[in-house]
């Protein structure tokens, strides 16, 4: 299984420009989507592909965030294997539990709390049994009223955050349930993904290196 956060569009600083000079020009951000979806058609056509949102994406802001719509991937759209999905967002790969987010819930708790770990930040959310327990105080979220989708139902067998500085792993046991912790590095800056054996979840970074 390949774990790469693939999508994170920046917030663009608009150019001080007069409408007649910009009229034939294409936002970067609509040239950075078409770019995306030209990969996911090559991704797609070999390999299962899970498009999860981040925080600066379009989409809405507060968790959980809800799916891209299909309209940004009009060519990876048509492969069944391609999919847009939530963040944060459970899935069943290879018979096991995987969970993760953008990364949102462990950057806001390094934010305000007095944690300078931040794989000890994971590790406590999956302990406490909740992933956003800063929301909907520090954390944008929707309100529920009958109950709390980020409570945990039961422990994921991968637990990961994306959009984090480095790549760092961790196996625990939590009540004799061996879980993996990943942070995923944002590929963006770092071109880090991670490859994970499903078989004896053995994990590693794979770097993509386009100045070679």
């Amino acid at each position: 299984m390949l774990v790469i956060h693939l999508v994170k569009i920046h917030k663009i600083k608009k150019q001080k420009l007069a409408k007649y000079l910009s009229r034939n020009f294409q936002a970067k951000t609509v040239l950075a989507v078409k770019s995306l979806d030209e990969i996911l058609v090559q991704l797609g056509s070999c390999v299962p592909v899970d498009i999860m949102p981040g925080e600066f994406d379009p989409t809405n802001q507060f968790l959980p965030q809800q799916p891209l719509h299909k309209c940004m991937f009009p060519m990876a759209s048509g492969y069944s294997t391609v999919q847009s999905v939530t963040n944060p967002y459970r899935a069943n790969v290879g018979g096991l539990k995987l969970l993760g987010t953008s990364g949102q819930n462990v950057n806001n708790i390094y934010q305000y709390s007095g944690f300078d770990n931040r794989l000890n930040i994971l590790e406590s959310t999956l302990k406490a049994g909740h992933i956003s327990p800063t929301c909907p105080d520090t954390l944008s979220s929707y309100p529920y009223y009958d109950e709390d989708p980020f409570v945990l139902q039961d422990c994921p067998d991968i637990y990961f955050a994306g959009n984090q500085p480095k790549f760092e792993s961790r196996e625990i046991d939590i009540n004799g349930h061996p879980s993996l912790m990943l942070l995923v590095p944002t590929f963006d800056t770092s071109g880090t993904g991670v490859l994970v054996n499903l078989r004896n979840l053995s994990c590693n970074p794979i770097t993509v290196d386009t100045m070679s």
